[in-house]
């Protein structure tokens, strides 16, 4: 009888010590008010990877951030308010998502090729409108100073002096010269430099998204699948890698 006494009092001692690690365990507090128990491998903005309790060694399993409340962590720790916490993506990890930021790249391409060529021949044309006003300038000016050193020499070989500064030719500045065409060329210059700047804008533009597309396929690239017995226990996606 006192075998049986010390026995029992044996194992009744062993369940003591071995409760509080059997109990030793990560708790998922979903917004119906269901647990999911287990140990909690980590969060990001979208899920919350986990354990499961009664499968320590399977694979991982997910369930998103706005199907939980809180988390209640073996050390005693307790994160809350899961559910609030938006994503920071754009476009969502989904095949219709993927195609949206595909015409987003088309899109911000086409814009880019366009300003860009636009942008380019505006300051090529305005750039050679410029230099041949200012080559025509030169050539007017050469004309008038050799207009002016014919006169003046006609004059000393018959009147022995230099003639009037009234009689000869007044030479127009370059501004006055060249006008409207040099408005027009410095127009299209500054012009097309704005579209450049919008060109390489969209190019820009279309290496973030082609960066974020990449990382939204990376999600995809996942194979999600449901477990079943799970469904008590609220929506469950383990995925496998």
């Amino acid at each position: 009888m006192r075998k049986v006494v010390a026995v029992s009092f044996l194992v009744g001692i062993i369940t003591l010590l071995l409760s509080p690690a059997a109990n030793a365990q990560d708790k998922i507090i979903q917004k119906d008010g269901k647990e999911i128990k287990g140990k909690v491998l980590g969060t990001d903005s979208k899920y919350v990877k986990y354990k499961r309790a009664d499968n320590p060694d399977g694979p991982d399993y997910f369930i998103f951030r706005s199907e939980v409340v809180r988390i209640e962590y073996e050390n005693g720790r307790t994160e809350l308010k899961l559910g609030l916490q938006k994503p920071r993506e754009n476009a969502p990890a989904t095949p219709d998502g993927l195609k949206y930021l595909e015409q987003k790249i088309n899109r911000y391409q086409k814009r880019s090729t366009i300003y860009l060529a636009v942008g380019s021949a505006a300051i090529l044309g305005g750039a050679a409108t410029l230099i041949k006003l200012n080559s025509d300038f030169n050539t007017y000016k050469r004309g008038i100073r050799q207009t002016n050193d014919a006169y003046i020499a006609w004059y000393k070989a018959n009147y022995d002096q230099s003639p009037p500064a009234a009689d000869l030719q007044k030479q127009e500045n370059f501004l006055r010269f060249a006008s409207p065409g040099i408005y027009a060329g410095a127009a299209a210059v500054l012009g097309g430099i704005a579209l450049d700047l919008i060109g390489l804008k969209n190019v820009h533009l279309t290496k973030k998204t082609r960066t974020e597309l990449a990382q939204k396929k990376e999600v995809l690239s996942f194979r999600p699948y449901y477990d079943a017995p799970a469904q008590a226990g609220g929506l469950s996606i383990a995925l496998s890698f």
